[in-house]
């Protein structure tokens, strides 16, 4: 066997075994945000830092390991760990807030995928706005599934006492990820 191609092999087994831990250290960042919750009065639905952590790793990780960032995450809180806003465990998943954790991994794919170094200023922001809009949607479908209320009180619920938070927090985790892209 050539000494040269098992070292390549071996370099890429621990490449793949960096991503996978920088994912599975960001879906424990988004996860400990959850436990960050600002109960909203007339939604089951609690403001959380979890959109800052996700669109913050999602841009400082390469695109595979932000969607391995969310593998991660959704497996942790699977299992158990508290990772969700409310709680842990498949009936978290299929509950009012559960279409949010879909929308979590459209938002990861976006960043992971479209925000690169060649595009700046108002694009990226652009990138990390579509992002924080693109978990929405599941996230209100599933909350009218499960509540069963008329779309007026879904969106009342589920997405206005929200919006400019995160919108600040998309602001924010393009401002981190910016700073941190300058520095390194």
């Amino acid at each position: 066997m050539n000494i040269l191609a098992l070292s390549c092999e071996d370099s890429k087994i621990s490449k793949a075994i960096k991503v996978s831990l920088a994912g599975l250290a960001f879906a424990i960042i988004i996860g400990l945000s959850a436990l960050v919750r600002i109960p909203i009065p007339g939604t089951p639905i609690p403001a959380t830092l979890q959109t800052f952590a996700l669109l913050t790793g999602a841009g400082l990780l390469s695109r595979f390991a932000a969607v391995q960032m969310i593998f991660w995450y959704l497996i942790l809180g699977l299992v158990g760990a508290p990772f969700f806003a409310g709680g842990s465990g498949l009936n978290h998943i299929l509950g009012p807030s559960g279409g949010y954790l879909i929308g979590f991994a459209l938002a990861s794919v976006i960043i992971g995928f479209f925000d690169n170094k060649k595009i700046r200023g108002p694009s990226r922001l652009l990138i990390y706005l579509c992002a924080t809009i693109m978990i929405y949607p599941p996230g209100l479908i599933q909350l009218k599934y499960v509540t069963g209320a008329d779309w007026n009180q879904v969106i009342t619920m589920g997405l206005v006492p929200f919006v400019i938070f995160d919108v600040i927090k998309a602001i924010s985790a393009f401002t981190c990820v910016s700073l941190a892209r300058k520095i390194h």
